[in-house]
C-alpha cells in the first residue's frame, strides 16, 4: 500500500453515508474536506478546521525482517483523527469504521480536555515481502 491508496481508502470509508470528514476553511474563504496528508511539514496553520480532521504521515514506519530468500517488511502508516467539534460523536463512529476496515490496527483514544481537542492515533499495519537483491 502507499500514500495516495490509503488516503482513498480512508476518505471513502469516512465519506460514506453519513460523511463524518470536517472541513477546512481556507484563507480565500473556500471549504474542502479535512483530509491532509503530512510530509515536511503539518496541515497549515492558516487551515482552520471544523469538525473531524483526518491526517497521515507521508511515509510509514518500516521494520524489516530478513526471511529465507525475501526481506519481509511491516509498515506501520500513522492515522490522527481529531474532533474539532466538542459536541459532535463522528470520532467514535468514524473509529468503529476504522476498526471494521482494519481489524489489526492499534488504535489509542484521547480524550478532550481544556488544553487538546479530542482525539484517536490509529496504526495501520502492512506487510510486504521483498526478494532479497542479488549479491
Amino acid at each position: 500500500m502507499n500514500v495516495t491508496q490509503l488516503r482513498d481508502t480512508i476518505t471513502t470509508l469516512l465519506a460514506a453515508s453519513p460523511n463524518l470528514i470536517g472541513l477546512y476553511t481556507l484563507p480565500n474563504g473556500s471549504k474542502v474536506p479535512s483530509v491532509y496528508v503530512i510530509g515536511r511539514q503539518g496541515v497549515p496553520p492558516e487551515f482552520k478546521a471544523e469538525g473531524l480532521e483526518v491526517s497521515m504521515r507521508e511515509f510509514p514506519e518500516r521494520l524489516p525482517q530478513s526471511g529465507l530468500g525475501a526481506v519481509k517488511v511491516l509498515q506501520l502508516w500513522e492515522i490522527m483523527l481529531v474532533q474539532y467539534t466538542p459536541s459532535a460523536s463522528n470520532l467514535s463512529s468514524a473509529m468503529d469504521r476504522m476498526i471494521s476496515r482494519f481489524p489489526d490496527a492499534t488504535l489509542r483514544y484521547l480524550p478532550g480536555d481544556d488544553v487538546a481537542y479530542e482525539r484517536c492515533r490509529i496504526i495501520v499495519p502492512d506487510m510486504i515481502v521483498k526478494p532479497l537483491a542479488p549479491r
